[in-house]
């Protein structure tokens, strides 16, 4: 298969498969007392693995891992926030998705944040948390609600 078509191969597996999700953790040692730690993932059953090792060798980044708690399921992962701004984010810029079209800008948006330490003001910092309750459902499945981490959050500028 040439290069074009796996390219267009790998939109469509994405729109289907993928995920750009940015966990967002409580962590007290942690200057704003919460982290956000995106990852883009794409999962396939074991059997077509070399799918998800041609995905990494075309992005030349990332790995392939088993999923967690599911040995029949493998996963192609990218959590360095290096290669989310060096390889992923500048690839669906340029390649554009049609489903998770707005879900990877958002992603984008707050990872590039990150990237510019965006999180170390308190009002910069609640901005990227906002993005991220947009994404995947409007943070429906989420562990927190928005309001209880922007109040965590105060209304001080900086924090420490």
């Amino acid at each position: 298969m040439n290069r074009n078509r796996f390219i267009s191969y790998f939109l469509g597996f994405v729109d289907g498969e993928g995920c750009f999700n940015i966990s967002l953790k409580k962590q007290d040692s942690a200057k704003m007392r919460w982290v956000l730690d995106p990852i883009f993932h794409v999962t396939q059953h074991k059997n077509h693995k070399k799918l998800l090792y041609n995905f990494q060798k075309m992005l030349g980044c990332g790995t392939v891992i088993k999923k967690y708690g599911q040995p029949d399921t493998m996963q192609f992962i990218v959590q360095s926030r290096k290669e989310l701004v060096e390889k992923i984010i500048p690839f669906f810029k340029k390649h554009k998705l049609i489903v998770k079209k707005k879900n990877f800008e958002l992603f984008a948006e707050v990872v590039e944040g990150l990237d510019q330490h965006q999180h170390s003001n308190v009002r910069d910092f609640k901005k990227l948390i906002r993005k991220v309750f947009v994404m995947n459902n409007k943070g429906k499945y989420r562990r927190y609600n928005l309001q209880e981490v922007l109040d965590s959050l105060g209304s001080s500028e900086t924090i420490r």
